[in-house]
């Protein structure tokens, strides 16, 4: 009986130390994904993300020192930044390149170069950074939605998911503040 609870014992412990190795070596070197790996719509959505989270970036550093705005600003950068490091890692694992074919658009959730000069010249910043943030946050929480009715990469997915999120989370913080 002994015999067999070491056995046991000796084997779970061999799996449990082969997952640690096999965890430790996925996450430090990721699988590379073919072209073929991302979908249409996994592609658009990363394609059309690393613009949006850009643009916003640049308005976010445009809330005035002091207001109750800046908290809030400073947690979505954050948030922003983690999320075009993702992006841009799943591109770099399919050996594409960022598209750049959404910079400079006019669309929604793109925060655009007038918008930018027309909140530095505004004697209400906050008041038109809020207003502009709103709308980028919804219209990236319509983007989410789009990869998760008819994106297939997990991953992608998955950070369509933490933004559809974090931007319900977004829009309640801004109301707050």
């Amino acid at each position: 009986m002994r015999a067999l609870i070491l056995a046991v014992v000796l084997a779970v412990a061999g799996c449990s130390a082969q997952a640690a190795q096999e965890t430790t070596r996925t996450a430090a070197t990721p699988p590379e994904l073919s072209a073929t790996d991302l979908s249409g719509t996994d592609l658009a959505f990363v394609d059309l993300l690393i613009p949006q989270n850009t643009s916003a970036l640049a308005a976010l550093d445009l809330a005035e020192p002091g207001s109750a705005l800046r908290p809030v600003a400073e947690r979505v950068a954050a948030t922003y930044r983690a999320e075009l490091e993702q992006a841009r890692a799943v591109l770099a694992r399919t050996g594409r390149q960022e598209s750049g074919q959404h910079e400079g658009h006019d669309m929604p959730g793109m925060i655009t170069a007038a918008e930018l000069a027309s909140i530095r010249h505004s004697p209400d910043v906050d008041g038109q950074l809020r207003t502009l943030l709103r709308a980028q946050f919804e219209e990236a929480r319509t983007v989410a939605r789009a990869e998760l009715a008819s994106g297939t990469h997990p991953p992608v997915r998955d950070l369509g998911a933490s933004i559809d999120r974090t931007r319900a989370e977004f829009l309640a913080l801004l109301g707050a503040a």
